[in-house]
């Protein structure tokens, strides 16, 4: 569970802000840079549950396809080739748009030590630590689901698979 800072839990104690020692064009480039971060850390987020989704539309057009296409061998090999690809590719991009939001959020926490004390308080709500690992309890979420969904469409298709000797 996160903890306050000590400065927000005498919450009837005003804070001493201690204001940055940033000029104002500096201090206008550095928030443009902190939104922009922000912004990217959202959409890497964003694009990983749209990688999740695509993969497993994939793998419910690939069933569909099994079911109701021609019932030969090289056909549902083949579905279950590209499904592993598409897990592969996926699994591949998460872990990419995973490293870039690390980045980004480095980048962050370069950028809040320069503003007030207020921003880093806030900030220092929620620890990194406990940020980190809810981030990667989602990155396993997402990475499990791939996997599970790709082997549930292996199941589904193994009554097709032909192996001609």
């Amino acid at each position: 569970m996160a903890k306050a800072p000590e400065a927000m839990e005498n919450a009837g104690e005003a804070l001493a802000v201690v204001p940055s020692d940033l000029d104002d064009k500096t201090h206008a480039e550095m928030l443009m840079l902190y939104t922009e971060c922000a912004n990217s850390v959202r959409f890497a987020k964003s694009q990983q549950w749209t990688t999740t989704g695509g993969a497993l539309a994939i793998f419910v057009i690939l069933g569909v396809l099994g079911e109701f296409g021609p019932h030969y061998g090289f056909l549902t090999q083949t579905i279950i080739v590209v499904s592993m690809i598409v897990s592969g590719a996926s699994i591949y991009s998460l872990a990419i748009y995973q490293f870039w939001q690390q980045a980004e959020r480095g980048k962050l926490t370069m950028i809040s030590e320069r503003f007030s004390n207020v921003l880093r308080d806030v900030r220092a709500y929620l620890p990194p630590r406990e940020a980190n690992v809810h981030r990667y309890i989602l990155l396993v979420f997402m990475l499990a689901l791939i996997l599970i969904a790709n082997w549930l469409l292996i199941l589904y298709l193994k009554p097709y698979i032909r192996f001609n000797p």
